[in-house]
């Protein structure tokens, strides 16, 4: 009996001991700058990193304006080695909704001064391009083809739009 009197409290302080030790505060909430969410890619694309201000070259971009009447020019500055293609993927990623996604691949033929781009839409999609309004297929044929035939540099003077091979007519 007098080893268990003597255990007992050795053993019960032990265990608050050892349930106190493994207490700890709640966490403090502390405000923090969030890196933004990636968003979804239309399709694979070139990695966004910091590049020397002598690998990267200015390239003005055109989106559809608030009221959908023209295209507006904005000046962005992309990787001189994949300005075309970074140029087409920032135009791109403008155009994505959750409703209406891309893939697509860009062939370019510097000799006859084409550029194609063939779009991919997933077989589960909502949409179609047949179903796009003229605002929207001004926002992305508009876009990509002003973006494409306004640059100097890239000496392009048609753009052909196609789904896996066929030329869309809308």
């Amino acid at each position: 009996m007098n080893s268990i009197q003597y255990f007992l409290p050795a053993c019960i302080l032990s265990v608050t001991i050892l349930s106190l030790g493994s207490c700890s505060s709640p966490p403090v909430e502390t405000e923090t700058q969030q890196q933004p969410t990636p968003e979804a890619t239309i399709s694979p694309q070139p990695q966004k990193q910091a590049l020397s201000p002598a690998n990267t070259v200015p390239v003005t971009i055109y989106q559809v304006d608030s009221q959908c009447s023209e295209l507006v020019p904005r000046q962005i500055t992309v990787p001189k080695a994949e300005a075309l293609e970074t140029a087409i993927a920032e135009v791109l990623e403008q155009q994505s909704s959750s409703d209406f996604t891309l893939n697509y691949r860009v062939n370019v033929d510097a000799d006859k001064q084409i550029v194609t781009i063939d779009f991919r839409v997933p077989t589960n999609a909502d949409r179609t391009f047949n179903s796009l309004s003229s605002c929207e297929q001004l926002a992305l044929f508009g876009s990509l083809r002003q973006t494409i035939t306004s640059n100097p540099d890239w000496q392009i003077n048609q753009v052909i739009f196609t789904e896996q091979g066929e030329e869309i007519t809308l």
